[in-house]
């Protein structure tokens, strides 16, 4: 591409665009490069001779079931402190380059504690790597811990509990895995005593599931969150969109691909991520899965994003803004963010028209 065209220009100003992520899975952003690696030193046979046999198996992902079939799979690779210390820093490295310069990452201990990995290895890995982030990349990070919406609540009760060591690890809870009976009022247990603990509180409602209405009123009135974890059904219901908008609920948009295409997938999460932004709600983009979806990072999303729907570049800004008013930052380091942001768009004025 010209460097001088136009095209050019917004690219690199949406790659530099001081951004926060604030919806992504730690082990959804393992590379297949790095998965084959870590099954290596772990001395776990696969069945994938390279890298392009693991993106074939992610070919295979249609919808969220088969997708989390899948990714469950993919992640048995990752058995210890070290390995939970390489994902992360990958990931920072890589969010770095596009723009990022704070990120809230979800992990989901459940499912290595199913194999047998113990939370202190979680744990010393992930901290490891926010404070090796700190000090050589310079870049921000704080930690989200998710339970599985499709395992019993009192699994996800004793979790919490026994994560109480590492309270100052994490800065809130989540929840994620597939939508099922009994979500979100199951979970209200879980929630109360996150709440009593200081934790902040979000959770997934994803997109086009069924009763997803009721499921975005209850995320709001009976576990209480701040933000909600996709949330583009909050369009379904005018009354739904008044209760966001009054409570400035922060919606974290992931209008991610998967390998296979879907026809009109990208065509409705932009579009609704564009909705949402002129109905004034805080909603931002983020990656979820980069790792496994095409390795489509932030930076390359809101680029699809304005490339399916054709917002405007202030709107681009907008959604960099939202993303760090809603992010769980205290009040000094969140202005110190915005103030970056708004130095950097001063300094890149938009190019006048021919």
């Amino acid at each position: 591409m010209n460097p001088n065209d136009p095209r050019a220009e917004l690219r690199r100003f949406v790659m530099e665009l001081p951004k926060a992520e604030l919806h992504v899975h730690l082990e959804g952003t393992m590379e297949p490069e790095l998965y084959l690696a870590m099954a290596a030193r772990n001395g776990l046979a696969t069945p994938y001779a390279d890298a392009e046999a693991v993106r074939q198996r992610l070919r295979e992902a249609r919808d969220l079931p088969s997708f989390i079939r899948i990714y469950e799979e993919l992640i048995g690779a990752i058995r210890s402190a070290q390995d939970f210390r390489d994902l992360a820093m990958a990931f920072y490295a890589k969010a770095q380059s596009q723009g990022v310069i704070y990120a809230e990452v979800f992990f989901d201990p459940q499912l290595h504690l199913e194999r047998g990995v113990p939370l202190a290895a979680i744990f010393g890995g992930l901290e490891r790597a926010r404070l090796e982030a700190a000090q050589t990349l310079g870049f921000a990070a704080r930690y989200i811990m998710c339970f599985l919406r499709d395992r019993p609540a009192e699994d996800a009760l004793q979790v919490l509990r026994d994560s109480a060591p590492w309270r100052d690890e994490f800065i809130g809870i989540g929840l994620d895995n597939p939508e099922v009976d009994g979500f979100p009022q199951k979970f209200a247990a879980v929630y109360a005593e996150a709440r009593a603990m200081g934790l902040r509180l979000t959770t997934h409602c994803d997109v086009g599931q069924p009763n997803t209405v009721a499921h975005h009123w209850g995320a709001l009135d009976v576990l209480g969150v701040e933000r909600i974890d996709h949330g583009l059904n909050v369009l379904d219901d005018p009354k739904l969109v008044e209760a966001v908008r009054a409570r400035r609920i922060g919606l974290t948009a992931a209008p991610t691909l998967f390998y296979t295409d879907i026809p009109g997938r990208m065509e409705y999460r932009a579009g609704a991520i564009r909705r949402l932004l002129d109905e004034g709600l805080l909603v931002s983009v983020n990656s979820d899965d980069p790792g496994m979806k095409r390795s489509l990072y932030v930076g390359d999303l809101m680029l699809r994003v304005q490339q399916t729907t054709g917002v405007s570049r202030a709107a681009l800004v907008q959604l960099a803004r939202n993303s760090f008013v809603t992010a769980w930052l205290p009040d000094a380091e969140r202005e110190a963010c915005l103030a970056r942001l708004d130095a950097y768009v001063a300094a890149h004025p938009e190019p006048m028209p021919a």
